[in-house]
């Protein structure tokens, strides 16, 4: 208990000074990290791997991330802190992993993911626990002026490939899902991914949107905002 409540003070003074730094998740502008193979596991992924997850352990070293991505896991609505619930637990715990790694570059994580802040049990933990969770509040959305053409570059793009028709993304390979995410989130991904600047960039995605203007990437982040939640399509499918 002790653990816990030191924990949530370091984070809440670390939240705040993250807020007084800028919008959150934003790239650094450096060098991606040499070598760096996407799909190729890390070390602390492959020992991850080896451990069992616990959701109530995970609700509980949750409670560390609370203070900018919510108890309900669902972010910020303008996009400031992304929605996670829902999320493929092996697409957090690559996320997580690679930014404490310095592969990918988001300098507000770094020190909520660091050795100090969580061990790897706590990783795996909490990384079942935000796919089991379910936010019930509205995300946020664009325009809705150009989903037509969100929709074209969405399936003529290839981002079906790896995120799936109904944005549910592929858990087995740590392609994450896109439906239902904040339309602010997902643009600014797209911009940091076209400039070079998110670090662990898929090198297929990379090539699929370098062409994209302002205007279509928020076309299809708009597109993906509107997506329902996956696990709601998927119990709808015919079985």
């Amino acid at each position: 208990m002790i653990r816990i409540l030191l924990a949530s003070v370091t984070v809440s003074l670390l939240a705040a000074a993250a807020g007084a730094a800028g919008a959150a998740g934003a790239a650094e502008n450096r060098p991606a990290v040499k070598n760096y193979q996407w799909g190729k596991p890390l070390p602390e992924q492959i020992e991850i791997a080896k451990l069992t997850s616990d959701i109530e352990r995970g609700k509980e070293a949750f409670q560390g991330c609370r203070g900018c991505h919510k108890p309900d896991a669902g972010g910020i609505l303008d996009g400031t802190y992304p929605r996670l619930s829902g999320q493929h637990a092996s697409v957090v715990i690559k996320q997580v992993i690679e930014v404490r790694a310095g592969i990918r570059s988001n300098p507000k994580m770094e020190p909520f993911s660091s050795k100090h802040a969580l061990t790897l049990q706590e990783i795996a933990d909490i990384a079942v626990f935000i796919e089991s969770v379910e936010s019930n509040r509205e995300n946020g959305k664009g325009s809705g002026t150009a989903l037509t053409r969100g929709k074209q570059l969405y399936a003529s793009g290839k981002c079906a490939l790896c995120h799936g028709e109904y944005g549910e993304g592929i858990a087995s390979q740590a392609y994450p899902v896109v439906a239902s995410q904040h339309f602010g989130y997902l643009v600014r991904e797209l911009e940091h991914i076209q400039k070079g600047t998110r670090g662990n960039s898929h090198p297929d995605m990379v090539k699929a949107i370098r062409s994209y203007s302002r205007q279509d990437m928020e076309a299809v982040a708009d597109y993906m905002s509107r997506m329902p939640d996956h696990r709601t399509v998927a119990q709808a499918r015919p079985k």
